[in-house]
């Protein structure tokens, strides 16, 4: 009992106050069957003993490994004793969803690193953020693969696509008949057209609004600004003047303006077309519910004021794998959102909330 206390601690003092001790490398791993190395970073404390190596992966960002939240918790982990890989998914920098090649991307990282002199045996720890959460957890179901694996944290994921694409328009979710609605972040929208639109061939028209929803997307994670700036207005007024005048109606459903969200109607219509696509097009989009066992420990943790991936999913992806794991922890914290804090109004709010969190790592890192 409470044997990841110690390192749960470790990692809060020092994501307050980032260590300077570390050791930080770049590398290149082998790709499979002769694909091009994979760049990856990889932070440890300095010393010759062995380390329980975890693999990191990112999600669909156009840092990638270098959003300063995920740099800044992967120094914070390194601090406990680990030794962290994360390998760089280019597809997920240049905002497609390729599922295929993060699978491939992460059980290389992981193959590499559980072999690497200096690395503890017994497995290493995979950890998925996001669109990367699911992702991990169907890497560790597969029987073969998951001999290299101790467990599994999935942070910020989903179950269903349909109601995460559903949510990026509308804002709405819910959980076992409480319903919620919020003002999404649109950035998640614009991924989710511009790649969805991509997917369906037969409609060229579509091709012109998934490249300015691509565009649009990338300027916010240039710049590292929430999707619903109002000074990405201005932007969004030249990408629809560009357009053919067919196609502008389509574009006004993705991207209105910051003040205004989609027209539900227009929305719930444009779901029906986007979700099969996603379902039949890129199908390992949506492992979790395909899932038939995974045999290592799974942690899976969600902030509740998430504007990009509501909570529920983390819930209902707990809900589809308990009959398939035999170690499984879910849960909701109010101190992180999907890369940021949620106000909490009252110390005894943040006080009940830290104790929760703290609870939270303690289960994670339990793992090592």
């Amino acid at each position: 009992m409470w044997t990841g206390l110690p390192s749960a601690l470790r990692f809060l003092r020092s994501w307050a106050a980032p260590p300077s001790n570390l050791e930080e490398s770049e590398v290149l791993i082998p790709g499979a069957e002769g694909a091009s190395p994979i760049p990856g970073t990889v932070v440890s404390r300095g010393g010759s003993r062995e380390r329980r190596g975890w693999v990191v992966l990112h999600g669909i960002t156009r840092p990638g490994r270098a959003h300063p939240e995920l740099v800044r918790l992967i120094r914070a982990m390194a601090s406990t004793g680990a030794r962290v890989l994360v390998p760089e998914v280019h597809d997920w920098t240049e905002l497609r969803f390729a599922p295929e090649r993060a699978q491939t991307i992460l059980r290389s990282a992981a193959s590499w690193l559980h072999d690497r002199e200096g690395t503890a045996p017994g497995g290493v720890i995979l950890m998925g953020f996001s669109f990367g959460a699911p992702q991990a957890l169907l890497a560790a179901s597969d029987p073969v693969f998951s001999r290299k694996v101790r467990g599994v944290v999935a942070w910020g994921g989903y179950a269903d696509v349909e109601r995460v694409f559903r949510f990026s328009l509308t804002g709405e979710h819910e959980w076992e008949g409480t319903s919620y609605r919020v003002r999404p972040d649109p950035y998640l929208r614009w991924i989710v057209g511009a790649n969805c639109l991509s997917a369906a061939h037969a409609t060229a028209d579509y091709a012109n609004v998934a490249e300015a929803l691509r565009t649009l997307a990338s300027e916010a994670g240039d710049r590292r600004i929430p999707g619903g700036n109002p000074i990405l207005d201005p932007m969004k007024v030249e990408l629809r003047r560009s357009l053919p005048a067919g196609e502008r109606e389509l574009f006004d459903i993705f991207a209105p303006p910051a003040d205004r969200e989609p027209d539900p109607a227009a929305a719930n219509a444009i779901l029906e077309t986007l979700t099969p696509i996603a379902r039949r097009e890129i199908p390992l989009l949506e492992p979790v519910p395909h899932i038939r066992e995974i045999g290592v420990p799974v942690r899976l943790l969600h902030g509740r004021g998430d504007l990009i991936i509501p909570f529920t999913e983390t819930l209902r992806a707990g809900r589809f794998l308990a009959p398939v794991t035999a170690d499984l922890t879910t849960r909701i914290t109010g101190l992180f959102a999907h890369s940021e804090s949620e106000p909490l109004g009252s110390f005894p709010a943040r006080a009940r909330e830290g104790l929760r969190f703290v609870e939270a790592l303690e289960g994670i890192f339990e793992l090592t």
